[in-house]
């Protein structure tokens, strides 16, 4: 199954959003999010979307390091996942911020 048909039966349908849009999504829906997961939204860069998130629009995004097995499991990486801090305010301009994004796609 593609990422696109993954997305869409999620109820998540993000391939036509921008990069910002489709990470808040996620987020907003409460789903958290390493680099690596990331890249199936085509993420090359989350951290700096998750700085444009915070430093650009006040919404805060909790983060913590874990290990991921990466070349097949040959080594191993350190990286961090993120998600949306849960406090009522936060997810209030998280989801005003989502509904602009999607008035301007």
């Amino acid at each position: 199954m593609s990422n696109k048909d993954m997305t869409e039966r999620s109820g998540l349908n993000t391939h036509k959003k921008t990069k910002l849009a489709t990470i808040l999504t996620l987020l907003v829906s409460g789903r958290s999010l390493n680099t690596f997961e990331a890249e199936q939204h085509h993420d090359h860069c989350l951290n700096t979307t998750v700085s444009t998130l915070q430093n650009g629009h006040g919404i805060v995004i909790d983060r913590e390091r874990e290990t991921v097995p990466c070349l097949s499991g040959a080594a191993t990486v350190r990286v961090c996942r993120y998600w949306l801090n849960t406090k009522s305010d936060n997810i209030r301009r998280a989801r005003e911020l989502l509904a602009k994004l999607e008035r301007m796609t």
